[in-house]
């Protein structure tokens, strides 16, 4: 059963508005996680780079503080899907859901006993500068209904979801 979840990323501060972010984005490129960063990429901008154009995002458009990030995290089954596998569901779930707007970098971790996925991306639109806005039931009407649909087209599990969880 694939299950995603959203974490976010707020500002920590005037000496570092985008600590929280890079930590983000420096722990899923860990190449202990990704089979020495085999199962890394970037949407719109370059992995090894994404924090640097994510922040020079932020400065062209003037939106530095607050909201820095979000971390999306869709875990697969114990021993549903191998990482290649899990490495493409989550491809073309960044691209599917944020689309040519926002920078992000997606990695797929195989070092523990269920491979999970992770999709940092920025809270600012590299293209006109709107922000990033997840809405209460965003999760249940946007994120698990593509996360479900590509996990279907694979064979994999996917996770019911409450009507009323849908509606908030």
């Amino acid at each position: 059963m694939a299950i995603s979840k959203i974490l976010y990323m707020k500002d920590c501060g005037n000496h570092f508005p985008g600590k929280h972010l890079k930590v983000a984005i420096d722990y899923i490129l860990k190449q202990e996680k990704t089979q020495n960063g085999m199962f890394v990429a970037g949407l719109n901008c370059q992995p090894d780079a994404a924090y640097e154009q994510m922040k020079q995002t932020k400065i062209k458009f003037g939106k530095i503080d607050k909201r820095q990030g979000y971390h999306l995290i869709i875990s697969f089954e114990e021993g549903e899907v191998d990482a290649k596998t899990a490495f493409e569901v989550i491809g073309k779930f960044a691209k599917e859901y944020l689309g040519n707007d926002y920078e992000a970098v997606y990695a797929v971790h195989d070092n523990t006993d269920h491979v999970h996925g992770h999709i940092v991306f920025n809270s600012v639109s590299f293209r006109d500068g709107s922000k990033y806005h997840y809405k209460k039931g965003d999760w249940a009407r946007n994120i698990q209904p593509i996360t479900n649909k590509i996990c279907a087209e694979y064979g994999l599990s996917t996770i019911q979801i409450e009507e009323d969880r849908a509606k908030a």
